[in-house]
């Protein structure tokens, strides 16, 4: 639903809720103490001009560049076999400002985890990540944070969680190659790719560190 919509929703609402309350103070007695029906929908049309006011205000101060995308909610769990190849594509790290892409980790297995910090489930799995990635560094993991976010944004937000992962960002928009296609409409979203470049699994939702280290550990 777009925000010239919902502010438009917002307006007609406030000016039915007026309407009301316009109807309800004009064309009586004032000596005549009001009845019930009467405080009812003087109630009804102030919580409706509050209700509209409260929209619209949400509206204007939501982000203007977040992405039309969601989080996930635990009734949208998914663990998938998928045994396909990892198509590649490239990205940017976010401390050196190098382009990279998928392929020059080969030889290694990589977690490949699509995030935002807008995304509550996304942050709840950063600890767990952090220590995987300490854990199984010497192991050949590597473990890629990528966002579409602003890069002052995510600078912003890892000087309060600073994240030990490869954190790389790709542009809002791109079009990411199969598997990863959609990875960035719902998030967390994260692909195990083993050694020779297959990506195993596709796991929607945060996990804990003993999930991903039981997950990681046969291509380790």
């Amino acid at each position: 639903m777009g925000s010239t919509f919902i502010i438009g929703m917002g307006v007609v609402m406030i000016l039915v809720g007026a309407g009301f309350l316009v109807m309800l103070s004009t064309g009586r007695d004032s000596s005549r103490p009001r009845d019930v029906m009467e405080w009812t929908g003087l109630i009804l049309s102030g919580l409706l001009i509050v209700t509209a006011a409260g929209l619209i205000w949400m509206t204007l101060s939501a982000p203007d560049d977040q992405p039309v995308q969601q989080a996930v909610t635990a009734a949208q769990f998914e663990d998938i076999s998928i045994e396909t190849p990892a198509g590649n594509f490239a990205f940017t790290h976010l401390e050196s400002g190098e382009i990279l892409d998928l392929e020059e980790y080969r030889g290694d297995v990589v977690i490949v985890n699509f995030w935002a910090t807008w995304c509550l489930p996304c942050l709840e799995e950063i600890p767990d990540l952090n220590r995987l990635q300490q854990t199984y560094a010497d192991s050949g993991l590597v473990i890629l944070s990528v966002s579409d976010e602003d890069h002052e944004i995510l600078r912003s937000f890892e000087e309060r969680m600073p994240l030990q992962t490869t954190s790389v960002t790709v542009e809002p928009g791109i079009e990411l190659p199969v598997p990863f296609r959609g990875a960035l409409a719902i998030r967390p979203a994260t692909y195990i790719v083993d050694r020779d470049g297959i990506a195993r699994r596709y796991l929607l939702g945060a996990r804990s560190y003993s999930f991903f280290e039981t997950a990681i550990r046969p291509y380790i």
